[in-house]
């Protein structure tokens, strides 16, 4: 009887039917387990500079791909970085939340790093950005106000 219905292709059919919903169905949980919601905007910290901010939005934008962007320094305080045998100050680093808008409309909201090297007696600006080393959200662009 398995043979008959084999013949004709309807089992085969059932079988492949079945196994499309099956893969369809993981493939929708493995997205719904990838997609993070969102940590909540940080407040500008101690050390927030809108002219150093305005300096990375002006960078994105100039790339092209990106309509808009705001960057939050959430850090009270900048992290002084050492040479680990000499002791000399070598940079500082700040945590950032880089919020863009692209030019499909949507915006991703991804926490970054800025490093500044310490060179002669200054740290150089504007720096270093550490941009996508985490995770990005996807985020309504009213919630990051572009």
């Amino acid at each position: 009887m398995s043979v008959a219905l084999s013949s004709t292709g309807c089992f085969s059919l059932l079988t492949a039917v079945a196994a499309s919903d099956e893969a369809k169905a993981r493939e929708a949980q493995e997205a719904q387990k990838e997609k993070k919601e969102a940590p909540p905007i940080p407040a500008p910290g101690k050390i927030h500079d809108e002219a150093l901010a305005q300096q990375l939005v002006d960078k994105m934008k100039s790339k092209g791909t990106i309509t808009a962007a705001k960057v939050i320094f959430s850090d009270d305080e900048w992290r002084i970085e050492r040479n680990e045998n000499s002791g000399i100050v070598t940079g500082r680093v700040a945590n950032a939340t880089v919020i863009y808008k692209k030019q499909d409309g949507k915006c991703t909201q991804d926490p970054s790093v800025l490093r500044q090297e310490f060179v002669g007696n200054e740290f150089v600006g504007p720096g270093e950005w550490a941009l996508m080393m985490t995770d990005k959200y996807e985020i309504p662009c009213e919630k990051g106000g572009l």
